[in-house]
């Protein structure tokens, strides 16, 4: 009896940290706690001139459709590598020590805007992104995004709010898959000695769940043909540290936790504002 009463409690820590896919199964989205995330933000200087350009049309858009909160809505300008949702707040120190390595500094080349539905189907949420061209650093961050995923996946208690329910019912089969297996869709992995490449970075200017009407998606597509026709040549970005950071539940990065410098490795906690060793 003792023996089985010990084996019970020793597979309690293991139930406890099993990933909870109910909401896959639902046609609701699941209730959002807290999400977690590994992202690239960008320098400041590039995302002032990125507003420069963009943000006076964008805002002006959104207030003629009674948009709101999108217009207010607030983020820290990123490119995400992957994120998870668990409510337990170790989460990000869990995230930095599974983390083995990080890529050296990169460049990338932004480009090419895109009005993106969270499905085919679900009239919200949605985004609209400007996209990174595949030349510069785009193959590092692209291997990197697979080593990333199988680090940091298996840490998340249920699949992200904005992938599940009606969300995940419209997808894919493919992202299907890697909502089950990963939490989220749009992520580099091999299954059954298959890779699959589906890792698209881009930085996200509007985060919407607002539901969509026919007046919106009108506009979007019109605000990103206009850019696409103005920005005809690509905006380089220099990315120097990798940051593990909180989002909303649209993807919004709210704060940073962490920041790693891709030169040296240095971890900087920025609650604490000091430098700490990897445990």
């Amino acid at each position: 009896m003792f023996g089985l009463l010990l084996g019970l409690f020793l597979t309690l820590p293991s139930l406890s940290l099993a990933i909870d896919n109910t909401s896959l199964n639902s046609t609701t989205l699941l209730k959002h706690q807290k999400t977690y995330g590994l992202v690239f933000i960008l320098p400041k200087d590039k995302v002032q001139e990125i507003n420069a350009r963009t943000k006076g049309l964008i805002r002006e858009t959104l207030l003629k459709h009674n948009l709101f909160k999108e217009a207010l809505t607030y983020n820290i300008p990123h490119i995400t590598v992957l994120h998870i949702h668990n409510p337990d707040p170790t989460t990000p120190q869990k995230m930095l020590s599974a983390l083995k390595s990080f890529p050296k500094p990169f460049s990338l080349h932004l480009t090419h805007f895109l009005f993106a539905p969270a499905s085919p189907n679900a009239v919200y949420p949605w985004w609209f992104d400007i996209g990174v061209d595949k030349t510069l650093g785009y193959a590092a961050i692209n291997a990197y995004n697979l080593e990333a995923t199988k680090a940091i996946a298996p840490l998340r208690a249920t699949p992200v709010p904005r992938a599940t329910g009606f969300v995940y019912q419209d997808s894919s089969s493919a992202a299907k898959s890697q909502i089950q297996d990963l939490g989220t869709s749009g992520l580099n992995r091999i299954k059954n000695g298959k890779k699959e490449n589906f890792y698209r970075p881009h930085v996200t200017l509007i985060y919407s769940d607002s539901a969509l009407k026919n007046d919106t998606i009108a506009a979007m597509q019109a605000l990103q043909n206009d850019f696409n026709a103005t920005f005809t040549t690509p905006i380089k970005v220099d990315f120097d540290s990798v940051s593990i950071v909180e989002l909303g539940f649209l993807g919004n990065v709210l704060r940073e936790i962490y920041r790693i410098n891709l030169a040296d490795g240095k971890i900087y906690d920025v609650e604490k504002d000091t430098f700490i060793t990897k445990k």
